[in-house]
């Protein structure tokens, strides 16, 4: 049975590594934030009130991370079919380690 624990802990380096997003526990599950640097304001808040949906926003989350890691900061605008494949295959593993 996947659990908030579990996630949390799946997704732990990724979490470490990334400044911009952050993970909240609330009264109604978790807050998952996303915050913008130059700006310096909350751009997204989304809620997972379930493991699941906490295992696939941060999906998401880490999949937008690496796709701007690889561009540079969005040098260029998206990745090469070769990162594309990449990004994907450790967001599958990811996603693997939740079951």
């Amino acid at each position: 049975m996947l659990t908030f624990e579990k996630v949390l802990e799946v997704f732990r380096d990724y979490l470490a590594e990334d400044r911009c997003c952050e993970v909240v526990k609330t009264s109604r599950g978790y807050a998952v934030l996303g915050w913008d640097e130059c700006r310096e304001i909350w751009y997204s808040i989304e809620n997972a009130s379930t493991p699941e949906a906490l295992r696939d926003i941060l999906a998401e989350c880490y999949y937008s991370y690496m796709a701007y890691k690889v561009t540079k900061g969005y040098e260029r605008d998206d990745p090469t079919e070769q990162e594309e494949q990449e990004i994907q295959k450790k967001c599958r593993a990811l996603l693997e380690r939740c079951r």
